[in-house]
């Protein structure tokens, strides 16, 4: 029979990089509302948004 050792961190990043994210709405009706997801990026060029990922919500119910 094979043991196995319990995972545990040995070591923390105390300087690990903060990360800045924003949601903007992008289009709303009476029925749905369209976000983007953004993160702040910084190069050595600048600092931009990224969109990560797109939402859309529903009102009044659920969405199979």
């Amino acid at each position: 029979m094979t043991q196995t050792v319990p995972l545990e961190i040995v070591w923390r990043n105390l300087k690990a990089p903060s990360r800045r994210q924003r949601w903007e709405q992008i289009t709303q009706d009476s029925a749905t509302s369209h976000y983007l997801v953004q993160q702040l990026i910084s190069t050595l060029v600048g600092s931009f948004w990224a969109t990560t990922s797109s939402l859309e919500i529903l009102r009044g119910g659920r969405a199979a």
